[in-house]
């Protein structure tokens, strides 16, 4: 075999097994996040959600988004930010109900954002 033929084989070797480990990364920790923030929601519903809780929940999302920001669309996690940040502040308000909503669309976005990086023909056209 031609050492050039040898070499592009292995790069995209390299380049597909880093793909895949990308997508199983994401996908791990967007989902155990999204199991945390429905068990926060139901917390708003038995009205037992701590500041404290809260705002652990708040610290595992701002770490992955530092670490997912390079590979995820930009738009979709400021969106998810957006609604951590404010549930925070109602979480600190005692407003369940408020927090309750923003939590509901953050879950969706935690399982949706993930979908985003996963290489689908729908995606490029």
């Amino acid at each position: 075999m031609n050492k050039n033929l040898v070499i592009a084989i292995v790069a995209l070797v390299i380049v597909v097994a880093c793909g895949v480990a990308e997508v199983v990364w994401i996908n791990d920790g967007y989902g155990k996040l999204a199991e945390k923030c429905d068990s926060l929601i139901q917390m708003c519903d038995d009205l037992t959600l701590t500041v404290e809780i809260y705002g652990e929940f708040a610290d595992e999302w701002y770490e992955l988004r530092e670490t997912s920001e390079l590979l995820l669309p930009h738009n979709d996690v400021y969106e998810l930010n957006l609604r951590v940040s404010e549930a925070e502040s109602y979480v600190a308000k005692g407003d369940f109900d408020s927090a309750r909503a923003q939590l509901v669309v953050a879950s969706q976005l935690l399982r949706y954002v993930p979908h985003l990086i996963v290489p689908n023909f729908k995606h490029v056209f």
